[in-house]
């Protein structure tokens, strides 16, 4: 069984406790029974918890990248792009033989021989990978190569998943996060930075959800549901109360899941 770790049960148990009380409050007012709002709204948090598993597993899939270490990925790849294919083999090449004397390089088909079975080729001609160039590559290769790596900085998603199904070899595509994180920074070698952006000092719509539903105001949001939802078992007419506590409610769960960042730290 995974260990968690105690942060982790306490924002489990308080997501899952603000969530039961959304759709608890909503559950009751529409059923006006308490036992049916009940078993509605375990219903409900099931559902919840079910879903934003599947969301958990789908982010954690995807490669985590900071956004400075983003900014510099994207420079590394625009002067790969920059430079011809036989510039690029060349500092693939270079990178491998620091680690494998035994790695060869040939340049009439433009791969790097790892070994017998598997051979990398950087192709960085364009923006997006060519599915025509990886094939005319695949067409010159041995039969005895059984893996084949290709490095590229973008590669459109039916390219991808056509060529790594492909039978006879095992291919695999690296977009530029992969190619850096499992060649350049591995090896620590990077290309020469040509190409620099300007800092950009207009706050991203994401950054303005952050500093809006900063952590800090989980207990301000939480309290006020609380309070309202209350009133809602006094007042006749108290579908108002409902409705905003639920919203307080959920603004409290999107503050408490917003990670703490240097942008909250300001505000």
């Amino acid at each position: 069984m995974k260990n968690f770790r105690l942060g982790e049960i306490v924002d489990f148990v308080f997501i899952n406790l603000v969530m039961f009380l959304i759709f608890f409050v909503w559950a009751k007012y529409l059923t006006r029974n308490l036992v049916k709002g009940l078993i509605i709204s375990f219903l409900c948090l099931l559902l919840f918890n079910l879903i934003r598993s599947f969301f958990i597993i789908k982010k954690k899939n995807k490669i985590k990248i900071s956004k400075s270490l983003e900014q510099d990925i994207e420079q590394y790849m625009l002067s790969l792009l920059a430079n011809t294919q036989e510039e690029n083999l060349k500092f693939f090449y270079n990178i491998f033989l620091s680690k494998d004397s035994l790695v060869k390089l040939n340049k009439k088909k433009k791969i790097i021989i790892l070994n017998e079975t598997e051979i990398v080729c950087p192709l960085f001609n364009n923006k997006n990978l060519q599915i025509e160039d990886a094939l005319k590559v695949l067409n010159k290769i041995n039969k005895t190569t059984q893996k084949v790596s290709f490095l590229c900085a973008n590669c459109d998603y039916k390219d991808k998943s056509f060529l790594e199904r492909l039978k006879g070899k095992q291919v695999k595509v690296y977009e530029k996060n992969e190619v850096f994180l499992n060649f350049l920074k591995p090896y620590g070698c990077y290309p020469k930075i040509n190409f620099e952006y300007k800092e950009n000092s207009r706050l991203k719509f994401k950054e303005l959800i952050s500093i809006s539903f900063n952590r800090k105001r989980t207990k301000g949001y939480l309290l006020s549901g609380i309070f309202i939802f209350f009133c809602s078992f006094i007042v006749k007419y108290n579908f108002y109360y409902v409705f905003v506590s639920s919203f307080l409610f959920l603004f409290s769960v999107l503050c408490f899941m917003n990670k703490r960042s240097g942008l909250e730290s300001k505000f």
